[in-house]
């Protein structure tokens, strides 16, 4: 069984999540500030499009996003020896039993004797995919929320001002002050944009691969147990 008392550091053992180890992605991915900025064209500077300072690849999971998903597991824990605590035995029979069809099967035949049948095992591990789903979702709601807030709202102020700049070329000399004035105004607004969108793809990234880090494993447990079981 579980140590209740535990619980969180345990699911991290049972889903390959080491403590203290830092399964973020590189260093250049995490950066969300550049110390770059933008030099606009004193021809044509509204013309300068807005595009992130980091390019994003693969993310790794994150530690943060995947305490949160194995917290949500924690505290969804049904009672009784269910998947979990199957999983659990699975782990434990490792070294003792190299076969994996055989672990499956030795496992199940003790969580036999604790009153779990095969239907209630898939059961079990179907709740926890719903659980991750439900997190799922919360997350990409708050997400599209960070964008509103952080996004949209500064692309409309960079827009605005854009067409002031276009404007202000065409005046005469003596609104050059107001002209470079508007620039500073433009870069900066571009700066914080770029970083917006920089952070939130990086989050976005970072959760989707906690993510699959957790629900694959159930769901690669479930087919195994379909198969083995």
């Amino acid at each position: 069984m579980i140590d209740k008392n535990n619980m969180l550091k345990k699911l991290k053992s049972l889903f390959i999540v080491e403590e203290g180890a830092s399964i973020t992605g590189t260093e250049t991915k995490s950066d969300f500030s550049s110390k770059e900025t933008d030099q606009v064209s004193q021809s044509n500077p509204a013309e300068k499009p807005i595009t992130p300072k980091v390019m994003v690849g693969d993310a790794s999971p994150d530690q943060k996003f995947t305490d949160l998903l194995l917290k949500a597991i924690e505290i969804q824990n049904l009672e009784g020896f269910d998947y979990l605590e199957f999983k659990n035995s699975i782990q434990s029979l490792t070294k003792v039993i190299p076969d994996e069809s055989m672990r499956f099967k030795s496992a199940f035949e003790m969580a036999k004797t604790m009153g779990l049948d095969k239907a209630k095992l898939i059961q079990s591990g179907t709740h926890y995919i719903n659980v991750l789903n439900t997190e799922n979702k919360k997350f990409k709601d708050a997400l599209e929320n960070q964008k509103a807030k952080q996004i949209q709202g500064k692309a409309e102020q960079v827009a605005a001002v854009e067409k002031g700049i276009s404007e202000k070329h065409k005046m005469i000399e003596t609104l050059k002050k107001e002209i470079e004035a508007g620039t500073a105004q433009l870069d900066q607004l571009r700066n914080e944009v770029n970083e917006a969108v920089v952070k939130i793809e990086t989050t976005n990234q970072q959760f989707v691969a906690s993510f699959n880090l957790v629900y694959n494993q159930i769901h690669e447990d479930i087919e195994k147990i379909k198969t083995h079981v």
